[in-house]
């Protein structure tokens, strides 16, 4: 990239001096010759890696109740949980500002601008969660304990991962130049810029042998319950990748021009050892390129989830039965859920902007050239998958209302977006 940057900047040059001594070769007096050269690179590299691995946690939540009427146990919560989060970005602002103003010599000048700047992002971000064989269970018994009673219980397992990677790059030219002399000049501006952007995520979330537990066992325990029952497992994987590029190139004339030269014509006064016939010569090149991948991939499995909430009464009233002090037995209402999910996105974003102006103010004519040439490239990938395999809710006994769900999604989206502009106005 750098090589042809510089043959570009070169062959501005040799343009120039060219232009220059062909349009003052019967000159006396030498003109000015004013030269500005930018040159900006930039080169980024960032990486983020996560990895969370839980392997047979387990959570046990005990309650035996003998010969103890009306005693309970408070509500039960257990979580087993593997989260891993990673993320990894580039951010590029390059801003190059070039202004000249000849200084109002008569027989003009030569004025070169010549802008480049590079930028190279990479961004790679990855996470990886793995859970195996965590269990929860919490049980409940009670023996000849008439109006005893369990509270809540909430369990749940969970594996997630979350991976995201960004790249992004803004580059501002502008150029502004202004001759003054009355008998022509020559202007050259050059702008390129060019942009390299690659973004990787993959997240993958990895569950298996998940399992929740909640019995409760009554024995000669009239009026005895449990509360509710909340069940859940679930794998999910999220991963992101994106770059946005910003170019804005800008050549006119500067915004405080040099001092008007009043002549009313070219030969022979007032510019007497100016060349019979010196038009003002102006060009202005702007070359924008961008480049962007993005991948994104994200990976979700569940195997073997289970859920198990259960009641048994044993001699306990039925709900036929009327007693005048202990309600019916009857456990709380059951809630259990598998779920597996997958969402994956990556984007790219670019923008360019080139505007170019020209505006003569010599007597004798004047040569204008505009050249303006965008090139765009985008490739993006997204892959989700979900996968949920034996998944099982089993409910029994006298419950309360029963909800039951296994459920496996898998969102992938891939999207390029480019907006280029370009004008260009003489004068």
């Amino acid at each position: 990239m750098r090589k042809s940057i510089l043959a570009c900047v070169a062959l501005t040059a040799a343009l120039v001096l060219a232009l220059s001594a062909g349009a003052w070769a019967d000159v006396a007096p030498a003109p000015g010759s004013q030269d500005i050269g930018q040159l900006a690179t930039s080169e980024q590299s960032a990486s983020s890696t996560a990895t969370s691995t839980q392997t047979s946690p387990a959570n046990q939540a005990i309650s035996v109740n003998i010969l103890s009427p009306h005693a309970g146990t408070g509500s039960v919560t257990q979580t087993n949980s593997s989260a891993a989060t990673s993320s990894a970005g580039n951010t590029n602002g390059t801003t190059q500002t070039a202004q000249q103003a000849d200084g109002g010599t008569c027989c003009g000048g030569t004025q070169a601008i010549g802008q480049a700047a590079g930028s190279g992002q990479e961004a790679t971000s990855s996470a990886t969660s793995t859970q195996t064989n965590p269990s929860n269970q919490a049980i409940s018994v009670n023996i000849l304990s008439p109006g005893a009673g369990s509270g809540d219980v909430n369990q749940s397992n969970s594996s997630s991962a979350n991976s995201s990677a960004g790249n992004t790059n803004g580059t501002t030219q502008t150029a502004g130049q202004a001759g003054g002399g009355c008998c022509g000049g020559v202007q050259a501006i050059g702008q390129e810029a060019d942009n390299h952007q690659v973004a990787g995520s993959q997240a993958t979330s990895t569950q298996v042998n998940p399992s929740n537990q909640a019995i409760s066992v009554n024995i000669l325990s009239p009026g005895a319950g449990s509360g509710d029952v909340t069940q859940s497992n679930s794998s999910s994987a999220t991963s992101s990748a994106g770059n946005t590029n910003g170019a804005t190139h800008t050549a006119q004339p500067a915004a405080v021009r040099a001092p008007w030269v009043p002549c009313s014509t070219c030969e022979p006064s007032p510019c007497s050892t100016c060349h019979p016939a010196s038009p003002t010569v102006q060009g202005i090149g702007q070359l924008a390129q961008n480049y962007q991948g993005a991948g994104s991939q994200a990976t979700s499995t569940q195997t073997g989830a289970s859920n198990v909430a259960g009641g048994f009464d044993l001699l306990g009233f039925k709900p036929h039965d009327d007693h005048p002090v202990l309600p019916v037995t009857r456990g709380g209402d059951v809630n259990q859920s598998n779920s597996s999910s997958a969402t994956s996105s990556a984007g790219n974003t670019n923008g360019t902007t080139q505007t170019a102006a020209q505006w003569a103010g010599g007597c004798c004519g004047a040569v204008q050239a505009i050249g303006q040439a965008a090139f765009n490239a985008q490739h993006a990938t997204s892959a989700a998958t979900s996968a949920q395999w034996c998944p099982s809710n089993l409910a029994f006994g006298q419950l309360g209302a029963l909800m039951q769900s296994n459920a496996s999604a898998a969102l992938s989206a891939a999207g390029n977006t480019n907006g280029t502009s370009q004008y260009g106005t003489q004068a």
